[in-house]
Order: structure tokens, then C-alpha cells, then sequence
């Protein structure tokens, strides 16, 4: 499945936002989840009804599709099973 001019968009969003949380917060490192509230208040996503697994659902498909570099500050930490996504401060 390739990527969407839409989901380009979105992920341009995502790192703008992200930006701007790190520009305004002290924090160097955050779980990807933990910024649900923000992207819900940036339109970004609607809602957050499983924890964040929108977020790290739209990031596990950046990272197939090669395009996870479009957001900088996204790293995640491979697990067993699965992956932690965080979201870290950028120069």
C-alpha cells in the first residue's frame, strides 16, 4: 500500500506539531501517545479511542513505506512483538 498525498500532509502536521511541543516544553523524549491530545486539538485526528494506537498505526505505516523520515523526531524501540514509538527533540 503506498503513500497518499493525504497522508504526506498529515505527517508534515504531525511534525509541525511536534515541533511545537518541544519548542514550549522542557521534555526531550515523549511516547508518541502521550501527544494524542494535541494532534485531537490540531485536527489531526479525531479522537483517541484505543490509547494512541491511531498514532503508532500511521507511524508503523510511514516506517513500511520508507517515508518515516517526513517526521524527524519519530524513533521507535523494537520490542519482541512490537515497537514503542516516541517522539524526540530535534536541532
Amino acid at each position: 500500500m503506498a503513500i497518499t498525498d493525504t497522508e504526506i500532509q498529515m505527517a508534515f502536521r504531525i511534525k509541525r506539531c511536534v515541533k511545537e511541543f518541544f519548542d514550549t516544553h522542557i521534555k526531550t523524549e515523549i511516547e508518541a501517545k502521550e501527544l494524542m491530545p494535541l494532534f485531537i486539538k490540531n485536527g489531526i485526528f479525531n479522537s483517541n479511542p484505543q490509547n494512541g494506537v491511531i498514532i503508532r498505526d500511521f507511524l508503523k505505516h510511514l516506517e513500511k513505506e520508507n517515508y518515516l523520515n517526513l517526521i524527524p523526531q519519530a524513533l521507535y524501540q523494537q520490542k519482541n512483538t512490537n515497537k514503542n514509538w516516541y517522539f524526540v527533540k530535534t536541532i
